[in-house]
This record gives structure tokens, sequence and C-alpha cells, in this order.
């Protein structure tokens, strides 16, 4: 008798439970949805090509099951544009995440003109990389470039930032640096803000130095935005296109290939779709494991207010 009135009690629980759990799919049905047609569907279908030695016009042209990859990790380009990819990734994850706290810090303090100087170093980021990346082609140009004819008034030689292979990856990390500085630090600049002042107050009257309170106070408070820069910047610097694009299309020779780059040149200037496709595939294997990474890493040193 007990259990059946148990029963009749939990019956209309779970009835609630259930209208209230298929009101919420029906209202994510259109975000999930969206995935699914625009995510999930087209990967699926870019591993399923990456099993063919296929072209534009016939993707499916001959299985060869996993000979694209093999012949990826045989490659001498295919392991150059891993290296550039590594190197291009390092250099603006390191500039922008630490140069972004330094500018968020500094512009945190009630100074005058901070305001100015917040919308100034955020204005890269509203530039299409497109356009960034032309303006940076001007001023690198060889002969007429604000940059050479500085430096041949000072009476040094003029260089061909773009065209020389020792310099040309270094420009495009720095154009890059320049685009996304100002979103980094306008996330640590959130993150500083929701700082509780009276824990900084607390510690400097117990006697707390201003380097102690910002290793020991601060940073543990900002990781989370922390956190979210790094995962958020190496992901954009690993999927890095336009500028290399604009800039310097893969050169000169390949000294900025990368992955992305790669990937365009074997689909649309060799039409190998399938090594292309096997590129990506790679490459989102290689994304996905290093943001697990940071996320098994991220548990020992962020520290998340319950």
């Amino acid at each position: 008798m007990a259990d059946r009135n148990e029963i009749i009690m939990i019956g209309p629980k779970n009835k609630t439970a259930l209208r209230e759990s298929f009101g919420s799919w029906l209202f994510l049905s259109p975000a999930l949805i969206a995935v699914l047609l625009f995510l999930i569907l087209p990967a699926g279908y870019v591993a399923y090509i990456s099993l063919f030695q296929s072209t534009i016009v016939n993707p499916t042209n001959r299985y060869i099951g996993l000979a694209n990859y093999g012949s990826l990790l045989r490659s001498a380009s295919f392991g150059n544009a891993m290296i550039h990819t590594i190197v291009f990734a390092i250099g603006v994850t390191i500039v922008v995440v630490s140069m972004g706290l330094a500018l968020a810090v500094q512009l945190d303090k009630n100074l005058r003109g901070t305001r100015a100087f917040r919308v100034i170093f955020f204005l890269p980021y509203v530039f299409p990389l497109v356009s960034s990346g032309l303006a940076f082609m001007w001023l690198l140009q060889p002969q007429y470039g604000l940059l050479d004819s500085l430096l041949t008034r000072l009476g040094l030689p003029a260089v061909n930032w773009l065209g020389n292979v020792h310099t040309a990856l270094l420009m495009v990390i720095a154009v890059t640096i320049w685009e996304y500085l100002g979103f980094y630090m306008l996330i640590f600049l959130g993150g500083l803000q929701a700082v509780d002042v009276n824990i900084k107050e607390a510690a400097a009257v117990d006697g707390a130095t201003n380097r102690t309170i910002f290793w020991r106070v601060v940073i543990p408070s900002i990781s989370p935005s922390l956190f979210f820069a790094l995962v958020i910047s190496v992901v954009q610097a690993f999927q890095a296109f336009d500028q290399i694009y604009i800039m310097t299309q893969g050169g000169p020779v390949t000294a900025t290939t990368t992955l992305t780059y790669y990937i365009y040149t074997q689909g649309f200037q060799f039409f190998n779709m399938g090594k292309a496709s096997a590129v990506a595939v790679l490459l989102l294997i290689l994304l996905t494991g290093l943001t697990f990474l940071q996320f098994l890493l991220g548990k020992k040193w962020v520290v998340i207010d319950n």
C-alpha cells in the first residue's frame, strides 16, 4: 500500500519534470539545429572526404582510407606548416595575454584619460583583419613604406620585412598582436573591475605590498578571465588565415604557411580536397586536445568562487 501511495505521489512530479524538460529542449532546439546543420554535419562530411582521393569536381573520386593522413605525416611541407603554426600561436598568445593584462592593470586605475586610452587600444579589434593587413603591407613596403623610410633617414638599410624569410612570420605575428591586444585587454579589465576592493584593502592593512596583493589576491581573482583568454587566444592563433593571405600568401617560399593556409593551398590551389580535409581533421583534433589539456591544467590554478 505504501509503495502504491509513493507511486501516486511521484507520478505528478515526474510529469511536471518531463514537461519542464520538454520545454527546455524546445527552446534550445533552434540553436541545436543550427549547430547540427552548420557544425556537426559539415565536420562529419569533411572527415568523410578525407578518406578519399578527391577533387572539387568529384569529392568521392576514389576511396583510399587513411592514405591522406599517412602522406601528411610523412610530408616535410606539412611539418613546416605545423612548426610555423606552433611558433605563431606561442608568439601571439604570450604577448596578447601578458600585454593585455599589463594594459588592463594600468587602465583600471582611475586616472585622467583612461577611457580614451581604452577606446584607442580596443579600436584595432573593430577593424577587419583584411583592412589591417593591407594597411600594414603599405607600412612595411620596402621602398615607400613608413618603417623603411624612417630607417633610411637614420642611415640604416631598408629591410624587405614581408619578403624576408627571417622577418615575414614576425611581421604577421606583430599585426595579429596589434589586432587582438585590445580585445584581451577588455577581458582582463572586466575581471579586474570585479575584484573585491575590500579584500585588497584588508591585505594592505595586514602589511601586504602592491606586488603581493597583485600575485596573491588579484591574479587568483581574475584566474577565470585569464583561463578564458588563454583558451581563446590559442584557438584564434591556430585558425589565423586572413592576415597571412593578405600580407604574404604563405611566403616568402613557405615561411608563413600555417596549417590553415596549408588547407587553402591543398584544396583551392592544388584541388586536392581529400588531403585538405585530412589537414582540417588533424587541426580539429589538435585544437580539441590542446583545449582539453588546458582545462585539465586549469583545474589546478583557476579559482572559482562558489
